[in-house]
């Protein structure tokens, strides 16, 4: 299997350079055509692209999600998922909705902003979360070192908050009121909880209660070669009849790296009045004696937010950073994506399909996107 780089097609030819800053736009009025550099060596590709997000104008049609992704994703902590959680679902593995997004796994960015786990690479087919979901002729990544990660058990302490511009977005601790008992087993760094008010225009931010933890796998080259031999059977599977997806060319990733919490809040706005953003990210008592903390946003002007947390497995198996590859393949053959395929490969594809055809790549922390030939 032959690999190439991705190489915009107004620049055919060339090579030892950067660009910073700019933007890259794509006119139907125009036919480009481009003709990729044959790299015989695929050792010699960097598994650590440099990647850039050009300036995008703000879309006031966007869902709270793709305005939370786009303004979080130059944060560089990866990719902002606004639906950690695993989604609940007869199909899903029960332990795969205990544990939440792993190293290894294989999976789609949903319309909801989070994560559809298809299946895990680290792990053999007979494995409980792999059990009926791999592949034909799957076989397991071999040759990594299961520990050779780099992580951080307290990445973030109880009440950090991840704002897209802390300058604009500010957090103050709510303080109790005279007599108001604590809640019991509330972190004392989060106390009553926090409040958020914000001059800006458009913003979003993280808030975890409990804090968070963060592993990454060291053997990117591994995990990129594993990817190159299998991208083009990843997507016959999932666009066949097995799977019946219908995901386009570029849908797919595969996870090298992920933040994980049991219990958060997320947030955004966009075209809101300076100074009129006001939230208010509080605990309140568990449904029953002895159960799981919960924590909601009691209050919630000129914004959008959702809040959520394990209360049945009481893990932190809800991923708000996801770090991986984002794979696509060339010339794909299966007609759900072949429309997508055709077009030119631009620095400003992105994630997810755009409504304008303005796109943006995540940051190289972030999701590295490959071309993937075979």
């Amino acid at each position: 299997m032959m690999t190439e780089s991705v190489v915009a097609p107004h620049f055919t030819g060339a090579s030892n350079f950067d660009i910073a800053n700019s933007v890259f736009i794509a006119s139907t009025n125009t036919t480009l055509t481009s003709a990729l550099p044959q790299i015989s060596d695929a050792s010699r590709l960097s598994p650590k692209p440099s990647l850039f997000i050009p300036p995008l104008p703000s879309d006031e049609s966007e869902a709270e999600w793709e305005v939370y992704a786009r303004l979080l994703l130059p944060r560089k902590r990866g990719y902002p998922l606004w639906d950690p959680k695993p989604r609940e679902g007869g199909l899903l593995p029960e332990e795969y909705r205990q544990s939440g997004v792993q190293i290894g796994d294989v999976g789609i960015l949903n319309d909801s902003g989070g994560f559809d786990y298809l299946f895990n690479v680290c792990l053999p087919p007979s494995h409980p979360v792999n059990a009926g979901r791999v592949p034909p002729n799957f076989e397991q990544l071999r040759g990594i070192v299961v520990r050779d990660t780099a992580g951080d058990a307290e990445k973030y302490r109880p009440g950090d908050y991840v704002p897209s511009d802390a300058s604009h977005i500010h957090k103050t601790k709510i303080t109790y009121r005279a007599g108001e008992q604590a809640i019991l087993g509330v972190h004392k760094d989060f106390g009553a909880g926090v409040s958020f008010k914000s001059s800006a225009t458009k913003g979003a931010f993280l808030i975890l209660p409990e804090g968070a933890s963060s592993i990454d796998h060291q053997q990117h080259t591994l995990f990129y070669q594993y990817a190159a031999r299998c991208a083009r059977s990843w997507y016959t599977y999932v666009n066949g009849p097995s799977l019946a997806r219908g995901v386009h060319n570029g849908s797919l990733y595969l996870v090298t790296g992920c933040d994980k919490a049991r219990a958060w809040g997320v947030a955004s706005f966009i075209g809101a009045q300076p100074d009129k953003v006001a939230l208010e990210f509080v605990p309140r008592e568990p449904d029953r004696a002895g159960g799981p903390l919960e924590y909601w946003f009691s209050t919630c002007t000129s914004a959008l937010s959702s809040s959520n947390a394990d209360n049945v497995y009481k893990r932190q198996s809800g991923c708000v950073f996801l770090r991986g590859f984002k794979i696509a393949v060339k010339n794909p053959v299966l007609a759900p994506f072949s429309k997508i395929a055709a077009k030119p490969i631009l620095p400003l594809q992105t994630l997810h399909p755009s409504k304008g055809g303005c796109h943006f790549y995540p940051p190289a922390i972030g999701l590295r996107i490959w071309l993937i030939t075979g």
